[in-house]
């Protein structure tokens, strides 16, 4: 007699997680103008939370991203969005380590009759945070003014640490920055 209703209990136990498997996709891209597409998986996050969506939808985030506000780091900060559980005792706090969110990548720009310049994140951001330089030096993302050797010289963006003592010196060592 129990035995009739298995089928039916495998049934609605089964069906939805196929059906979730079908529409789910385990990476969401989100586009930040700032820093780039920033990808978030569910699988990483599934294996966290023992499988249990709710954690999330529909109270942290809509499954429809389109009802999704767009959040800011501060926002996250004081608890809202990612910043809900990445509070540094539930999980690593929104302010650590940014390159696990956001991508790094290496700017490239061009010098006006010196040539092309290339800043690797990866060197920097092996020895220091992200808030030493942004956004108090430079902005994430495109909009930040141009600095002449003479600006950086006397302490600005680059010159800020590339004094001689806490680095090298922007006047020295030309070709570690210039393609020469």
């Amino acid at each position: 007699m129990k035995l009739r209703w298995f089928p039916i209990v495998l049934l609605i136990l089964v069906v939805p997680s196929v059906l979730f498997a079908r529409w789910s996709k385990d990476t969401v891209e989100m586009k930040n103008e700032a820093t780039g597409t920033i990808v978030f998986s569910h699988t990483n996050h599934l294996e966290a939370l023992g499988k249990n969506c709710p954690t999330c939808h529909n109270g942290i985030f809509n499954i429809d991203v389109t009802k999704n506000p767009d959040y800011t780091m501060k926002d996250m900060e004081n608890g809202k969005a990612c910043g809900a559980c990445h509070d540094g005792s539930t999980a690593f706090s929104v302010g650590d380590n940014c390159s696990v969110c956001h991508p790094t990548r290496d700017v490239k720009f061009e010098v006006p009759d010196i040539g092309p310049v290339t800043f690797s994140h990866d060197v920097h951001t092996s020895m220091f945070g992200c808030d030493e330089c942004h956004p108090d030096l430079f902005i994430p993302g495109p909009g930040n003014k141009s600095f002449t050797m003479e600006d950086m010289a006397e302490g600005e963006a680059c010159g800020a640490c590339h004094d001689g003592s806490m680095a090298f010196s922007v006047e020295d060592n030309c070709d570690v920055c210039h393609q020469m």
